[in-house]
């Protein structure tokens, strides 16, 4: 009777929690939405400086003002509404750190996470009948986050490819993407369903960037010849 009890009370919390890797709130961008080209073209570019094909690369949009970025499986990253009215800078900054999740194999990383934590409580449902319906409500949470090193990982290869983007000081606008984020308005309320539970505080992620380039000066205008 106890095995049924929670495993009832497992399976309320799966429908209350959902299982969807997609995020809520997702859409597909219209193509002649402005958006939906300057997100494609800082992507596009993006995927290249990592010496990576573009042409594998897909995204999507989720409704809401948090400015954030998810990776997904197959080269799919989903932008937040909120990203897309960032600066340029910024988006780029970002979309370079979820590129590099990428082209370091993070996402495969995160599925065999995903496998061993399935085998594992197939296991315990043999031993202890009910229990592995668990893996329905820990497993979407494993498939979704980045440990703290990959994401610390993701941001020192941001760096290289904002180089190859043409950054002058790419640690510097990674870190200054990263304020801008930290400080935007609104706040995640409920950290995007867990998607960002994993991500290092931002003094540790910025302490990882030092040092940071001189801040650029524009060159002076010479005068007129005497």
């Amino acid at each position: 009777m106890k095995t049924r009890t929670l495993a009832a009370a497992l399976i309320l919390a799966v429908l209350l929690a959902g299982c969807s890797l997609v995020p809520p709130g997702a859409y597909y961008p219209l193509p002649s939405d402005p958006a939906t080209g300057r997100l494609s073209g800082v992507l596009h570019r993006a995927a290249a400086a990592a010496g990576d094909d573009p042409a594998r690369y897909s995204f999507a949009f989720v409704k809401t003002p948090v400015a954030a970025a998810f990776s997904d499986e197959e080269a799919t990253f989903y932008f937040t509404d909120g990203l897309a009215a960032q600066p340029l800078p910024v988006v780029e900054a970002v979309v370079a750190h979820e590129v590099a999740h990428e082209v370091l194999g993070h996402i495969g990383a995160r599925r065999a996470l995903s496998l061993s934590i399935s085998a594992g409580f197939t296991l315990l449902g043999i031993v202890a009948p009910g229990l592995s319906l668990l893996d329905f409500v820990a497993n979407p949470i494993a498939v979704r986050a980045f440990s703290g090193r990959q994401e610390l990982e993701a941001d020192r290869k941001a760096v290289e490819i904002l180089r190859a983007m043409g950054h002058a000081a790419p640690r510097r606008s990674l870190a200054l993407a990263l304020s801008s984020i930290a400080s935007a308005s609104p706040k995640p309320k409920e950290d995007l369903g867990g998607l960002l539970a994993s991500h290092p505080s931002l003094d540790d992620r910025l302490a990882a960037l030092e040092p940071l380039e001189a801040p650029l000066t524009p060159v002076a205008s010479a005068g007129p010849a005497k």
